[in-house]
């Protein structure tokens, strides 16, 4: 064996026992515990100088099934920020860098109301608790939650009330909705490098581009779906940051998605794990969202660019017949999308219905051929992008 064969096998040993290192739950508690000796101190300091600018709650948008309603609230210090600058965007990336940079507060007593029923809960290191109700007349639709603070002393937390809503579909739609976000709905440049961090920081809901034509294609999913009244459920996944749910939420909002539930991820470290696993969190939440509606069929969609595909695919062999549609869109690198239609011809045969489509109107004519629009959506998916039929 060569001396650079060697070298390299000494490399690849040294970096395998660093990647155990940094996936092992002891590296993981201690960098738990320094961030909470970091946390206790920049209290200490806001304290201290009087510089503690009060308290937020923030209620995520939950979702309902059958007497359950579930809800994610989160506990930090206000995220207020200065006059604007005139430095372009520089109010943008301070409020962007403030969003994950709150100071958490942990140890807080908080209540959640629904009509005549409540439930407490108490905020874990990083300010979250998730608070599961049990609401027997817990109607189809959107229902508000009322979420409340118990005081803990005057300079820190007292009583502050926050509204949210909590989404349950009517039972009778005739399927549910489970996209992706980046790449699928907005434009992130996850595959792009510095193109990602650089949207990341610099845009807001205002400037953050959509992915043209999904807009209308999901309006047309909503029509079909719709039964008195209500929107079939649209469930959002991503592997972004909770810190950035109020501007995903305005964003589709003002593109014209249909509203629903989101599911991100905290992106900081655990008494066990250094970082979340994006896979096994879309994973997990798309078992939650089946075992929450056995009797719904759901649609996924999805992009070519992270592991939406292997997510949606392993969900459909373990939940045979629960899945009608699985669409995976073009994003990134061409190479890769190949490889995945080819995968994709070998789970149709085994029964599998997941496509990666050409492009938005290739996905917007699957699912019309699924009966899941309505040719009114490939006009306007057509229309958006400027296409000829």
């Amino acid at each position: 064996m060569s001396m650079s064969d060697n070298a390299k096998k000494a490399i690849d040993e040294a970096v395998g026992k660093m990647d155990e290192s940094l996936r092992s739950s002891e590296t993981a508690e201690k960098v738990a515990g320094a961030e909470d000796w970091l946390t206790e101190q920049r209290m200490k300091r806001k304290l201290g100088k009087e510089a503690f600018r009060g308290t937020d709650v923030i209620v995520y948008r939950g979702y309902g099934y059958g007497e359950t309603a579930k809800v994610l609230v989160r506990v930090a210090e206000s995220a207020r920020l200065k006059e604007s600058s005139r430095l372009p965007y520089w109010s943008v990336l301070k409020a962007n860098v403030q969003r994950h940079w709150s100071l958490a507060l942990a140890g807080v007593k908080v209540t959640a109301t629904i009509g005549d029923h409540t439930v407490e809960g108490v905020t874990d290191r990083h300010g979250f608790v998730p608070l599961t109700l049990t609401v027997p007349d817990l109607a189809p639709g959107w229902t508000q939650v009322v979420v409340r603070t118990v005081p803990v002393r005057d300079d820190v937390v007292g009583e502050v009330t926050e509204a949210g809503r909590v989404f349950k579909p009517h039972p009778a739609a005739p399927f549910a909705v489970i996209s992706d976000i980046d790449d699928t709905v907005i434009k992130s440049g996850l595959t792009e490098g510095m193109s990602s961090v650089r949207r990341t920081l610099l845009g807001d809901q205002h400037t953050r581009r959509a992915i043209p034509g999904m807009s209308s294609l999901y309006r047309g999913l909503a029509r079909t779906g719709t039964v008195d009244g209500h929107d079939p459920g649209f469930f959002f996944v991503s592997t972004g940051s909770w810190a950035f749910f109020e501007m995903l939420t305005q964003f589709l909002q003002l593109r014209g998605f249909p509203r629903g539930p989101l599911f991100l991820t905290d992106w900081g470290p655990s008494d066990r794990y250094l970082h979340r696993s994006g896979a096994l969190h879309k994973r997990h939440t798309i078992g939650r969202l089946m075992k929450a509606y056995p009797e719904t069929p759901f649609v996924c969609i999805g992009d070519t660019g992270q592991g939406d595909y292997g997510a949606y695919v392993t969900a459909a062999k373990e939940n045979p017949g629960r899945i009608t549609l699985i669409i995976l869109i073009p994003a990134g690198d061409e190479e890769k999308t190949a490889e995945m239609k080819a995968c994709a011809q070998g789970d149709r045969e085994e029964g599998v219905p997941v496509f990666v489509a050409d492009d938005v109107v290739d996905a917007t004519r699957l699912c019309l051929e699924a009966g899941l629009c309505d040719d009114v959506a490939r006009e306007e998916v057509a229309t958006e992008l400027g296409a000829v039929f």
